[in-house]
C-alpha cells in the first residue's frame, strides 16, 4: 500500500500524474482474492496442494461471505477512485482499447510473439496501455519487466516499472518540485 499511498498524497500536494487502472486489472484482482478464499478454505481443511484444482475438492463459499468480501474490497479502494473515471479522482479506471482501434492487433500480437513469457491478460493491459499512450506501466511481475521491458521501450516508448521504482520517479518529482513533465502511468 505504500505506493498507493504515495499516489494518494501526490495528488493532495497537487503533483500531476496520471494514474490509469483498466478494468480487467480490477477484475483480476477479484480472481485472485476469489482464489485467495479458496485457498484459505482448503488449506484449513488439510488438502493436499496437489488437489487444490481438482473439480471435486472446490470448497463451497456461500454467496453471503463472497458478497461481505466483495462490499471491504470495494470500501477499501473507495479512497482510490471516489469519482469514477473523472478527471479529479485519486486514480481513474481506463477504458481498454478496443479491438477495432487501428493497430491494436499489431501491437497485441507483437507483444505475444517477441515476448514468450506474456501471457494473454498482459498483451491486453500492456497494448491498452501503449495505445493510450503510457508512458509507465507499473507491475509486480519481475519475469515480464526482466524479459519485455527492452522490447517495449524501444518498440512503444513504455517503460515497465516495479512499484518501487514508481516511487523512486514520484521522489525524484519531489525534490524537482513536482515540475517535471506530467507523465501517463498505468497500474
Amino acid at each position: 500500500m505504500t505506493f498507493v499511498n504515495t499516489v494518494i498524497d501526490k495528488k493532495n500536494q497537487r503533483i500531476i500524474d496520471h494514474f490509469f487502472v483498466s478494468h480487467l486489472a480490477i477484475n483480476e484482482l477479484f480472481s485472485a482474492i476469489r482464489d485467495e478464499m479458496r485457498s484459505i478454505l482448503l488449506f484449513n481443511k488439510g488438502c493436499p496442494i496437489s488437489m487444490w484444482r481438482n473439480p471435486r475438492y472446490d470448497p463451497i463459499i456461500a454467496a453471503i461471505d463472497y458478497q461481505a468480501v466483495y462490499q471491504q474490497t470495494l470500501q477499501a479502494f473507495i479512497p482510490l477512485f471516489e469519482n469514477g473515471e473523472k478527471e479529479d479522482s485519486v486514480i481513474q479506471l481506463m477504458v481498454e482499447q478496443s479491438p477495432e482501434s487501428p493497430n491494436y492487433w499489431d501491437v497485441y500480437s507483437s507483444i505475444l510473439f517477441m515476448v514468450k513469457e506474456a501471457k494473454t491478460h498482459d498483451a491486453t493491459l500492456l497494448t491498452s496501455a501503449i495505445l493510450d499512450k503510457a508512458d509507465y506501466f507499473v507491475t509486480l511481475d519481475k519475469s515480464l519487466i526482466k524479459n519485455a521491458k527492452k522490447m517495449l521501450n524501444d518498440e512503444y516508448h513504455i517503460l515497465l516499472v516495479t512499484p518501487k521504482e514508481a516511487m523512486n520517479i514520484f521522489r525524484t518529482k519531489r525534490k524537482s518540485g513536482g515540475k517535471q513533465q506530467s507523465k501517463k502511468q498505468v497500474v
